[in-house]
């Protein structure tokens, strides 16, 4: 057997393995419209602030621009309260990427005064940008329920837009003290395709 044929008898099975991507469920409705529940774990570990009070750096105030990413779990998951739920475990689904601004001071969100905490945009990705949700949107402090908008998909999700309930519903001790945070995507076919 020559090289090349040696090459792309073992390359070609890594080539298609590569090409199939797993993607959660989609249920649909009787209004023909799709839902899907996941849960995120943040990795506090991929905090990035730039915060606008040079003096203060360690306590965010409004204004503060942030990234962070996540793992993702299928819905239900991840109990709610203050857990030690590892963001790295097995079993994550994909990856959420966030970037927002916060429009209270961090002492005001964490001491529960401020109940809406951020604007953010955040990526679902379901194994890569290729196949994932974007959203946009406001984001509450512990216990507190946003509604968001899909603004775009991509790969099993394409043409697919919606709102997304995003519930924050605990704390993540191996996490390193970030949140927990629920999502329902209610979506539906784009009549503009």
């Amino acid at each position: 057997m020559t090289q090349k044929c040696m090459l792309l008898m073992f390359a070609l099975p890594v080539i298609v393995a590569l090409e199939v991507i797993p993607t959660p469920a989609l249920a649909e409705n009787s209004n023909h419209r799709k839902t899907l529940a996941v849960d995120v774990a943040i990795d506090g570990s991929t905090l990035a602030l730039n915060n606008n009070n040079p003096a203060d750096p360690a306590n965010p105030v409004r204004g503060t621009t942030f990234t962070v990413t996540g793992k993702i779990f299928p819905g239900g998951t991840i109990p709610p309260g203050i857990v030690a739920f590892d963001p790295n475990q097995p079993g994550s689904i994909g990856t959420w990427v966030c970037t927002g601004v916060f429009v209270a001071d961090a002492s005001d969100i964490f001491s529960g005064k401020a109940k809406i905490a951020f604007h953010t945009n955040q990526i679902f990705m379901f194994s890569d940008d290729r196949n994932a949700l974007f959203t946009e949107g406001l984001e509450g402090s512990v216990g507190t329920t946003t509604h968001r908008v899909v603004v775009g998909s991509t790969g099993a999700f394409e043409g697919l837009v919606g709102q997304e309930r995003q519930e924050t519903i605990g704390l993540n001790l191996n996490g390193k003290g970030l949140f927990d945070i629920h999502f329902t995507f209610a979506l539906r076919e784009n009549d503009f395709r």
